[in-house]
This record gives C-alpha cells, sequence and structure tokens, in this order.
C-alpha cells in the first residue's frame, strides 16, 4: 500500500493452491496484477480466487522497461513480476496517497482495499462504518425502515457528492490543460476572445459545483 516491496519469489511448475497458500501467508492481496496484455488465465484465476481487482497494462510491458523499473534485481522472472506490481502501484498511487492524507478515524488499510475494489472513498468508510456498528450492538435488532431509508439517502448523498467531486476536478484538469495550451498560442485575438469564453464557461461549471456540492453538505449535517 505503500510501494514497498514485501516479499519476492520465483517457482516452477507452481499449482494454484500454491501460490494462493504463498500469498495468503504474507497478507491480504487487494490487487493481482501482470506484465502482459491480455492477462494470462494462471493470473485471472489467481485473481478470482481472491475475489479482487486485476491489473492489467495497456500493453505488454516491454523488456527494457521491466529493466528499468527493476534495476535491482537479477532475477527476470521476479523483475517481471515486480515491474507489473509497480505499474500496479502507480496506477493508483494517488488515490492511496489522498486516503493517506485524509483526517478519517477508520483503518486506512482497509479504506484503500476497498477503494481498489471499485468503491469510492465515501462508499468505504460508510462500509466499514456499519461493520463497525454492528461489532458494537451485543443483540441483533432489525432495523426499523425509517432507519433503513435514512441509511440509504446517507449513502446516496454521499455518491452523489464523490461523483460531483470526480467531476470538480476533472473540471480544473480540463481548465488547467486549456490554459496551458493558450499560453503557447500565438493566435490573433479571435482565439483570445474564444478563450476567455471558455475560461468563463469552466469557471462558471466549477462555482455551480461548488456550490451544489455544499448544498449537499448541509444537507447531509441535517
Amino acid at each position: 500500500m505503500h510501494g514497498k516491496l514485501i516479499a519476492s519469489g520465483c517457482e516452477k511448475e507452481l499449482s494454484h493452491e500454491d501460490l494462493v497458500r504463498i500469498i495468503s501467508s504474507l497478507g491480504k492481496p487487494s490487487v493481482i496484477a501482470t506484465d502482459v496484455s491480455p492477462a494470462p488465465d494462471f493470473v485471472m484465476r489467481i485473481a478470482s480466487r481472491f475475489h479482487i481487482r486485476l491489473f492489467v497494462p495497456d500493453r505488454s510491458l516491454l523488456v527494457e522497461e521491466k529493466r528499468k523499473i527493476g534495476k535491482k534485481i537479477q532475477n527476470p522472472h521476479i523483475r517481471d513480476a515486480y515491474a507489473a506490481a509497480v505499474k500496479a502501484y502507480r496506477n493508483y498511487d494517488s488515490t492511496l496517497l489522498r486516503i493517506d492524507k485524509s483526517d478519517t478515524v477508520l483503518h486506512k488499510g482497509l479504506i484503500k482495499h476497498l477503494v481498489l475494489q471499485g468503491h469510492s472513498a465515501a462508499e468505504a468508510e460508510f462500509i466499514l462504518t456499519k461493520k463497525e456498528e454492528k461489532k458494537i450492538e451485543t443483540v441483533e435488532k432489525k432495523a426499523s425502515p425509517q432507519k433503513q431509508k435514512r441509511d440509504e439517502r446517507v449513502l446516496s448523498l454521499l455518491k452523489e457528492t464523490e461523483n460531483l467531486r470526480k467531476a470538480l476536478e476533472m473540471e480544473r484538469e480540463s481548465r488547467k490543460n486549456l490554459e496551458e495550451k493558450l499560453k503557447k498560442s500565438t493566435s490573433s485575438r479571435t482565439t483570445e476572445v474564444s478563450r476567455d469564453k471558455e475560461v468563463q464557461r469552466l469557471q462558471g461549471q466549477v462555482a455551480r459545483l461548488q456550490t451544489y456540492i455544499a448544498r449537499l453538505k448541509r444537507k447531509k449535517r441535517k
């Protein structure tokens, strides 16, 4: 979860059961990665055994690329596996770092695991919070319809807030890219007018999203 190598190894004619046992002895995996695309059937079956996400690169990694990533590793098979793991980590590192910097009181490792399986951070926290509540309860009671509706409403608001946050990030990135392109542009005044209009449009969208997110937060607090 922090980009550090925990263990590595190389075995000949290893069965699925043997590999599952070895991985399980090291901890609970969150992602299985491969260095080739499409993924081999063996790798897909391992990911399926753990019921977790499989990371497959857009294209098979080149030998030179794998040598550069694992330049301190001599065994080519271990180097290939290491390169696959590093590529997978780099694909998610910004998300993992954002969770590390969050002020949540919940177990960040568990949040990361759920996020890597496709949940948003907000959904992950909601799931873990519900699990903690069940642990605390000494007697199981059937949830009232009113409580169920409230939980569903909270989860819906969390999902909507997360989607809006992603949309806001995309708008900011789009605006940043546009401004960088326009800085390099040497076109006429017509281009400058178009740029100003586009920037104003993006600023308006960002302002509307921020207002909507603030309104959702107020509803959530209520």
